[in-house]
Formats: C-alpha cells, sequence, structure tokens
C-alpha cells in the first residue's frame, strides 16, 4: 500500500503542467541537469566553477564582476546568537536563509557574494549550531539560519535551536525578507510547513529559494516550483515568484542577486 501511494504521488507530480513563465525561467536561467556541451553551447566558460554565474559569450577568461553592486562588498561575520539576548542591534536591514539541514544553506551564501569559504560548509547536516550575522558592506546584513530536521546534536539542543529560530523569524524588526530553501528533489516538507505557518502568523514575508536544481531533470524543476506556488498561492506574506537557484552550477543566481539587491535598496530599519 505504502508503495501505491509513493507511486500515485510520483504520478501527480508527473502530471503537473507548470506554467509558461516558469518554463521560460528554466530555460533561460539553463536550470536543471544539464551536459557541458549545453553550457558551451550558450557561451559559458566551463573550465570555471559554477560557470553559469557568468555573463554569457564573455571575452574574459575570468568570471565577469558582480552585476549588482551591494554583493561585491566583502562579507563580514560579525555576530553568533544562542539565544535571543545575543542578537546584535537591528541597525541594518536583514535577509536571512532558512531551511532543512543540508539544504545549501551556507552555499548559497557562498555563492551569492562569491566568497568561498567566509560561510562554513559541511556534509555533515545540522553543523550550523547558531544564528549567524554577515555583513555586506553597510546596507545589508545576511543572517545563516540553523537548519531544522536533522542534525547531529541532541534532541533538546536541537529543539532550542528550532525555538530560537522562530522567535527569530517572528520578532525581528530588522527582518525583511526570509527566504525559505527548499531541496528541489524531495519539495516542502511538514516542518518546512510549520515555519511557513509561523511566518504567515507573525506577517514576516519570505520567499521559497529552490536549491540543488542541478540534480534532477530541468522538466522537473519547473514542475516543483509550479507545485508549490499552486499550494502556498492563498499565503499572505509569501513573496512571488518561486526562485531557482543551483550554487554548484550557479545557475540563478544572478537573478537571485538581483531580487536580494531590490530589498537592500528600499528597505528601512
Amino acid at each position: 500500500m505504502e508503495k501505491n501511494v509513493e507511486m500515485s504521488k510520483n504520478a501527480q507530480f508527473r502530471a503537473i503542467q507548470p506554467s509558461p513563465s516558469i518554463l521560460s525561467f528554466v530555460e533561460d536561467n539553463l536550470l536543471g541537469r544539464r551536459r557541458p556541451i549545453e553550457l558551451r553551447r550558450a557561451g559559458y566558460n566551463i573550465e570555471l566553477s559554477a560557470p553559469l554565474d557568468n555573463i554569457p559569450f564573455s571575452t574574459s577568461s575570468e568570471r565577469e564582476r558582480i552585476e549588482e553592486n551591494i554583493f561585491r562588498n566583502k562579507l563580514e561575520f560579525f555576530a553568533a546568537a544562542k539565544v535571543s539576548s545575543s542578537f546584535p542591534a537591528p541597525d541594518l536591514p536583514e535577509i536571512a536563509f532558512a531551511g532543512r539541514s543540508n539544504v545549501g544553506k551556507s552555499s548559497m551564501l557562498n555563492a551569492l557574494t562569491r566568497q568561498w569559504g567566509v560561510v562554513r560548509t559541511s556534509d555533515k547536516p545540522g553543523l550550523t549550531q547558531t544564528i549567524n550575522f554577515f555583513k555586506l558592506g553597510t546596507k545589508l546584513c545576511l543572517v545563516d539560519l540553523p537548519g531544522y530536521g536533522f542534525a547531529y546534536a541532541k534532541e533538546e539542543v536541537k529543539d532550542a535551536w528550532e525555538e530560537l529560530v522562530k522567535e527569530y523569524v517572528s520578532t525581528r524588526v530588522s527582518l525583511k525578507r526570509v527566504c525559505l530553501l527548499i531541496d528541489t528533489k524531495w519539495g516542502v516538507k511538514p516542518r518546512d510547513h510549520e515555519l511557513i505557518s509561523l511566518m504567515e502568523r507573525s506577517q514576516t514575508k519570505y520567499q521559497v529559494v529552490l536549491t540543488k536544481t542541478d540534480t534532477v531533470f530541468p522538466i522537473d524543476v519547473a514542475r516543483r516550483a509550479m507545485q508549490i506556488e499552486e499550494s502556498l498561492k492563498a499565503n499572505n506574506s509569501l513573496v512571488q515568484p518561486v526562485m531557482m537557484v543551483s550554487s554548484k552550477s550557479g545557475a540563478g543566481i544572478r537573478s537571485l542577486r538581483t531580487v536580494l539587491s531590490k530589498i537592500a535598496r528600499f528597505a528601512k530599519v
């Protein structure tokens, strides 16, 4: 019976018809699993890491500069909090990155700023045990939240992390948006829904960002985005559209930078 239910879910997923706008975004950004020859034909230098985070048909052998000025600033760690009393003063607009353990939050921060190594990544899920604050110049703060759902820690420690995340998300006055990272392959899980419900109740603006898009076929990236947009379309605090990225290939990173830089330009604390 469980096998039949799973097959039914897969059949329902395959039956999803993505909208033309989602399909166009997937193709324009070369999202999904792609062959190197596709990237080369599209004008990208596949010798670079994250080759799609670049300007196509660039004549330079080096990566072109980041197009959004704010993301050219040095990313600097300046605070970590295990309790809310340790939160730094809310002097800058904040964009927080939330999601299940191993969804790729730290990799996302590194990819957005091209400053690999500033935010520590690990193959061991649940390594981020504090809320970590990073300044991006003098205009914006990026916040790495502890992952939830799976972590190498005792249950009471994990419970404390999750309560801390909930308090931050629902009460932080300088928080302008939460990027809710969802693994493209697995979609929205019950713990994600818990955080979504909390953000709806506290009227916290959030935007879904699909990660690890390079692990599935392009049509499945589009199906997942469509599935999430449809399931959450009645939510008042959700910011559309669903963004789609791969920190590994660089796909969609430039589009996400554009969206987030607008927050920095117009947000006031």
